[in-house]
């Protein structure tokens, strides 16, 4: 410790650097705070994928269960007079209609509508990953002899899939449960399977699929 002095006024200069124990408590400190942040984005991010599936999947769930329990009749069944169709019948098959259909054979039975999202539809969400990724979800009903009448999400992030799938089925396996994960939406019949790594991009054709009890 040196003391120096310079026009009548004493002052002390410290040459004495951190200590190994100090330095150990300012990197604890900081490894605090980041573990804090990181658990901090994991809780938003779970809190939003209960939101998506509780406001979004599970609600046009709830649609389809109510209609046909007002009605005895499948929700998306594009043969029907709820559609101004006069020719056929309905089949009771899914068949990937339009929001309009959905929405005009809801209202016409005075039952509410799932929510708009943020671009104006009732059938599309969006949803950030963990890698800062924008992804587009899309609902739309559908139908396989094997699997009967299903929602469908397309554009659903592995990793928001697992967590969907442990809310629904208590566990993340894809191809079991009342939640499946199908690499390939398209084919007839399904061929579910278990899901990707969550750091895998979702392929063009992946899809989440939800089945309906009817």
């Amino acid at each position: 410790m040196k003391t120096k002095k310079g026009k009548g006024i004493g002052f002390i200069i410290n040459n004495k650097g951190f200590t190994l124990i100090e330095m150990a408590i300012v990197l604890i400190i900081i490894g605090i705070i980041i573990g804090a942040i990181v658990k901090g984005k994991d809780l938003v991010r779970g809190a939003e994928q209960k939101r998506l599936y509780s406001k979004f999947v599970n609600s046009w769930e709830m649609a389809y269960n109510a209609y046909y329990d007002r009605t005895g009749w499948i929700l998306g069944d594009v043969n029907d007079p709820d559609n101004g169709e006069t020719a056929g019948g309905r089949d009771g098959h899914c068949s990937t209609p339009t929001e309009a259909n959905l929405v005009s054979q809801l209202q016409r039975v005075g039952l509410e509508l799932p929510i708009q999202g943020p671009t104006g539809s009732r059938l599309v969400r969006t949803y950030t990953d963990s890698t800062g990724s924008n992804c587009t979800l899309t609902i739309a009903f559908d139908y396989r002899a094997a699997q009967g009448n299903y929602v469908r999400v397309a554009g659903v992030p592995n990793e928001l899939g697992i967590a969907w799938d442990r809310i629904v089925d208590g566990e993340n396996s894809g191809a079991t449960g009342d939640l499946l994960y199908v690499p390939a939406h398209t084919a007839d019949p399904l061929v579910p399977a278990a899901w990707p790594s969550a750091q895998t991009a979702p392929t063009t054709n992946a899809a989440a699929i939800f089945r309906l009890s009817f």
